[in-house]
Formats: structure tokens, sequence, C-alpha cells
């Protein structure tokens, strides 16, 4: 140790012996760039990691969009933590966005509305998993071709737990038949409306975002609020 205390100390002289700032940081450069390129590159490289774990955006392992109302069911809400502790999900890797900011009532019409832009959004980039409204909005909205065709091989689990409580609406593409398609499913007695508190005697429906990434998650909510494997 003390031999590099003064190994350091001669360095150290030797700088402040140049006769310049200038002629002190070429000495400096020409016998430490390498040191000097080692420690920035480390430097940049753990900054980096620390944004990145810190800022960047996660996968998600579900998002669901709660439309039309005003209860407390968004991210961090009971609702969310229940949804939680039963999957078991570990949100150091992957998040659970439970939106219940959305407000647009499709059967009504919803073309220029800002929430209906973002939903459009979402479903196009994939990004939204399932989405809940009223029955007659969710049956509405499910002839735009946005939500998941729940005939579909991806949805076989999905149908096979809960076809009977299909709901069904026009097939957006008429060119591939006429015969009405299974676009939402009832959850009218389900714990959103008996626990939690949501929508009214209107009833209730989920629809399958039509990019959903994410058809197990789906399930796994569908199991939680609707009483399988509790």
């Amino acid at each position: 140790m003390n031999d590099f205390l003064e190994a350091a100390g001669k360095e150290w002289d030797k700088i402040r012996s140049r006769p310049s700032l200038k002629s002190a940081l070429s000495y400096i450069w020409d016998y430490y760039s390498l040191w000097i390129v080692g420690i920035a590159a480390g430097l940049i490289t753990i900054s980096y990691l620390a944004w990145h774990s810190l800022f960047m955006p996660k996968e998600n392992w579900f998002y669901i969009t709660f439309t039309n109302t005003f209860e407390e069911i968004g991210t961090g809400s009971r609702l969310w933590e229940d949804y939680l502790e039963f999957t078991g999900f570990d949100l150091k890797t992957k998040n659970v966005v439970f939106d219940n900011s959305s407000y647009f009532d499709y059967k009504k019409g919803a073309i220029g509305n800002s929430y209906y832009e973002a939903f459009v959004a979402h479903v196009e980039a994939g990004t939204l998993d399932a989405v809940t409204a009223e029955k007659d909005s969710l049956i509405a909205l499910g002839s735009t071709g946005r939500l998941l065709d729940l005939n579909r091989p991806e949805a076989a689990e999905i149908k096979a737990k809960y076809g009977e409580r299909f709901l069904y609406t026009e097939p957006y593409d008429k060119d591939y038949g006429v015969q009405e398609v299974p676009v939402g499913i009832d959850l009218s007695d389900s714990r959103l409306a008996r626990e939690y508190g949501l929508y009214g005697e209107g009833g209730c429906a989920l629809g399958v975002g039509a990019y959903s990434k994410n058809l197990e998650a789906v399930e796994l909510f569908l199991d939680f609020i609707l009483g399988e494997g509790q």
C-alpha cells in the first residue's frame, strides 16, 4: 500500500511540474488514455443499465381496460392486488395494467372520442388484452373487428370453459360469412359486479383484444372473477 501511495505521489508531482495546464493534460492523456477510456466506458455501461432498469417500459403480463366506470379498480386497487395474488405474476419482470380511465360507449357512437382512439391504438399495437363494458356496448364494439373472434383456435381454452357465456355480434368482414361470431363473455353475475361494484343493471361483459398475445392471462382473469380454481 505504501509503495502504491509513493508511486501515486511521484506521478502527481510530475503532473504538477508541467509548465501549463495544456501540457499537464497532454501528459495525462499520453500515459493514462487507456485507463480513462476504460473507466468512461464502464461508467456509461453502468449508467445505461441503471436507466434501462428504471425507465424503460417492461412488457405486460396483462393489460385490461375497464370502460365507463368510476369505481377505484385501476392499477394498485384492491381488484388489481387480488388478481396479482391469484396469479402470482412477478412485477419485477413484467407489468399488470388495469386502466379504469376510459369513457366511451360504442352503441352511442365513439368516433372522434379520444378515449376510443386510445383504445384502438392499444388494440392495433397488440398492447390491449381485454376490455370490459356494458353488454350492449361491448356487442356493438365487437362489430368493429377489434375484438377477437372467440371461435379462433387460440381462444379454444376460453371457449371450453366459458362458451356458454359467449355474446355474439355480426361479423366484421362479411366476405367470410354472415353467421354471428362470439366477441364477448357475459360477466353480469361475476365478482366484478357482486364484489367490486362494477357496472349496473345493464350487466357487463369482457372482450379480448384482437391482437392480444396474453390469452393465458385473460383466461386467468376470467377464472379469478368467475370463481374457477378458488
